[in-house]
């Protein structure tokens, strides 16, 4: 069995860190907080982020930066993207060559417009070994081995192997690809067809009429995936339609829930301060719309996000960008 670190205290995080000690392998578990490594220990769970859970004695919490990385082969990181960076000029000296990275962040970084791969190669200097792992998935299903399956993507096959072994059981499968753009843009626009559903669902529109956006969603979701790189296949996939079906409808998605209480007409502002972190679709619109002016890309319905949510637009901007595409 294998040593691996997996960066992130968070719900997604502690959840992988419990997939892959139940799978046999000692884990390192970095947090960013110092107290929590002590508090794992004593109780044997994360109570900030995923209490009830009981974590195997294989999950190693740590905040030494070193420790957590010295003896690993496999780095797993799920860290929300806006912070990405800031941890990767963290482990920059601590990392090698070697070390095989598998991406878990769903996002685009702002003013940057880089997608979680591109920001761990250009932080390092180099192409690092890599994957990302994207698909409909809660943490809390990982954590109590409810069956899921989720893409895996990179463009070396012997990666992709020895990742499947190290994550696969009975309950946690995995659906290779190389198409390592196209798994992450779906992930990070998945998050905002989320918050527009949950938006339209909290103003009170018809199932119906979320059906049909949804629709128009993906159409644009598509689009953008090909315009930067990645293939339309991907967006049918458990990265795309499988991941949108799951966040825009499941009922523990912390976006759709956003969406839906700002379609209720609570505003932004009141929403974040009950919440631990701010979600990624909020951070991803900000992201969208700088991309959408740079690559100069036409997405009606998800752009119109923007304005209803930062400049108090009505939701029925939307409505007018309904048309056969």
């Amino acid at each position: 069995m294998s040593i691996v670190t997996v960066f992130g205290e968070g719900a997604f995080g502690t959840a992988f860190a419990a997939l892959l000690a139940r799978n046999g392998h000692t884990v390192y578990l970095w947090c960013h907080h110092d107290d929590v490594p002590a508090q794992i220990l004593t109780t044997r769970e994360n109570n900030n982020y995923l209490s009830g859970v009981a974590l195997d004695e294989r999950i190693i919490p740590t905040h030494d930066m070193q420790e957590a990385l010295k003896d690993s082969a496999y780095i797993f990181e799920a860290i929300p993207t806006q912070f990405l960076r800031s941890v990767l000029l963290q482990a920059k000296g601590s990392a090698h060559r070697d070390q095989t990275w598998i991406l878990l962040s769903k996002g685009i970084e702002k003013d940057s417009l880089l997608l979680p791969s591109q920001i761990l190669d250009e932080v390092f200097g180099y192409e690092v070994k890599k994957a990302v792992v994207s698909g409909p998935s809660f943490a809390h299903d990982i954590a109590y081995e409810h069956m899921t399956a989720v893409s895996c993507a990179s463009p070396d096959h012997l990666i992709l192997s020895n990742i499947e072994k190290l994550l696969s059981n009975d309950y946690f499968r995995l659906s290779l690809s190389n198409d390592v753009i196209g798994v992450q843009a779906c992930g990070a626009l998945k998050n905002c067809i989320a918050l527009l559903v949950g938006m339209l669902d909290g103003a009170g529109y018809s199932e119906s009429t979320k059906a049909s956006m949804l629709t128009y969603a993906l159409h644009e979701l598509m689009h953008m995936v090909m315009v930067m790189g990645g293939n339309k296949e991907t967006v049918f996939g458990l990265a795309g339609i499988g991941d949108v079906v799951l966040t825009a409808y499941g009922q523990k998605s912390r976006n759709r829930e956003v969406g839906r209480r700002l379609g209720a007409g609570e505003s932004l502002e009141s929403i974040l301060v009950t919440m631990n972190a701010i979600p990624e679709s909020v951070n991803t619109l900000n992201s969208l719309q700088q991309l959408c002016t740079v690559k100069q890309l036409k997405l009606p319905i998800l752009q119109a996000l923007y304005p209803i949510v930062f400049e108090n637009q009505s939701i029925e901007l939307l409505f007018k960008f309904m048309k056969i595409f």
